[in-house]
């Protein structure tokens, strides 16, 4: 349930991000939310506390990437 609603918040984050952009991000942060989940419940089986922690991370990369890549 946690990576459900983690994939659609990512989506949706990726969609607001997008508005006025060329790019939808929106599809491709879900799916990394997808794989990083799969990847931490499926591969390491580890926790839901394991995973939300994963998620947090994988936020603060997107973010770290795209105030690197735009710094405006």
């Amino acid at each position: 349930m946690l990576a459900l609603v983690c994939a659609v918040t990512f989506f949706r984050a990726g969609r607001m991000e997008s508005v006025g952009a060329a790019y939808d991000y929106s599809f491709l942060w879900a799916l990394m939310s997808v794989l990083l989940s799969a990847l931490v419940l499926i591969a390491l089986k580890a926790s839901w506390l394991v995973l939300f922690l994963c998620q947090i991370g994988l936020f603060l990369g997107i973010g770290v990437y795209r105030a690197l890549r735009d710094p405006a």
